[in-house]
């Protein structure tokens, strides 16, 4: 081959191997790019997912904190509503002939625990101790007892002619909204129960059904109520087994407590009354409630009607603890003032019946 000819061979061979070393090089830029893509897109994924470990970590956190809170908050507001019944146990005794109630249970509020009944489950009427209720809707509904409310003719009226208890308030008068409740516990006044009903719900009939819900909420058995005053109807009714466990839970609430545990409580003068009004309780007007060794009753509520024969309920504390007895069909006032003492100190604190005084 003459050397034109080598040269040109070797020119196309360097170009082939140029061509070669190019085409090498690109895909080497390729390969080396595409890697570090996926190098990023791989940094970015684990980035991305440590990202939602974290998000996820934190979300789980802020759940377990809130089921926390829930299952701590749930039962207290559970238990704020639902009563817990007192139970017999094989300590339970019935309650002795010697006593008039037709109805009747004590319980002591620390053990839960029922010392004493009879025919606690029977269905009765009972009275004014529907007050109770009232007061505790009441006590839930009212937030701030400063405030007036007006007295009027149908609150006063029909109470007269029904010859129902009354606290005294007059047509236009406008007594605080604690003037009025402390009307309704001592005196056990009507009139005084409907202003209540009146001021909370607007009417008597939207108050009842207030009642007839806390009944429900409250989880009670066998009650149901027709009124806020305790007048006869064969709608309002309970037993001496509810009427317990409504006084205890009024017992839990301070302000329900404190007016059912006041002996006497004073309206300011108005015009519609110049000299004021004084309530005392239809409970301490017939006792001290010291008057047994070891027991102190310091509160309750009293009633009576024909078809209900006369009620009583208090709460008492007994070396330590506090019981709640419940009286209902005795054949006199007196009858269950006398019973109230005596069990209080037979079965409560083991001592003797109540002698009532001979002069």
């Amino acid at each position: 081959m003459n050397r034109k000819g080598i040269d040109k061979t070797e020119r196309r061979y360097l170009q082939i191997g140029a061509v070669v070393f190019l085409l090498v090089l690109i895909f080497i830029v390729v390969v080396s790019t595409v890697t570090s893509c996926h190098a990023v897109m791989d940094d970015n994924a684990d980035e991305r997912s440590e990202a939602r470990t974290s998000a996820a970590a934190a979300s789980d956190a802020d759940s377990i904190e809130t089921m926390t809170e829930i299952s701590q908050d749930t039962p207290e507001d559970t238990a704020a509503s639902i009563v817990v019944y007192p139970r017999k146990t094989n300590k339970t005794k019935e309650l002795s002939k010697d006593y008039d109630a037709k109805n009747a249970l004590l319980f002591c509020m620390e053990d839960n625990e029922i010392i004493a009944e009879r025919k606690s489950r029977e269905k009765m009427y009972p009275a004014s101790l529907t007050k109770v209720m009232s007061l505790i809707v009441a006590a839930e509904n009212i937030p701030d007892l400063s405030e007036r409310v007006t007295i009027t003719y149908d609150m006063v009226a029909p109470m007269i002619e029904l010859d129902a208890s009354r606290a005294g308030f007059e047509p236009d008068e406008t007594p605080t909204l604690e003037d009025v409740l402390y009307g309704m516990i001592l005196m056990s006044g009507a009139d005084a129960a409907l202003a209540v009903a009146d001021y909370v719900s607007g009417s008597e009939e939207s108050f009842v059904q207030l009642m007839n819900e806390k009944a429900v909420d409250m989880g009670l058995k066998n009650t149901h109520f027709a009124n806020p005053i305790g007048l006869h109807d064969k709608e309002n009714y309970s037993t001496a087994e509810d009427m317990a466990v409504i006084l205890e839970y009024a017992f839990r609430n301070e302000l329900c407590r404190k007016v059912l545990s006041t002996y006497e409580y004073t309206v300011p003068a108005t015009k519609q009354n110049p000299e004021g009004l004084r309530f005392t309780s239809t409970l301490f007007s017939r006792m001290y409630g010291d008057e047994m060794p070891d027991v102190v009753i310091e509160g309750g509520k009293t009633g009576y009607t024909d078809e209900a024969g006369n009620c009583i309920e208090s709460f008492a504390e007994i070396k330590g603890k506090t019981y709640i007895l419940v009286l209902c069909g005795a054949a006199t006032n007196w009858n269950n003032i006398y019973d109230t003492l005596s069990i209080y100190s037979v079965y409560g604190a083991g001592g003797k019946p109540y002698e009532p005084p001979t002069n």
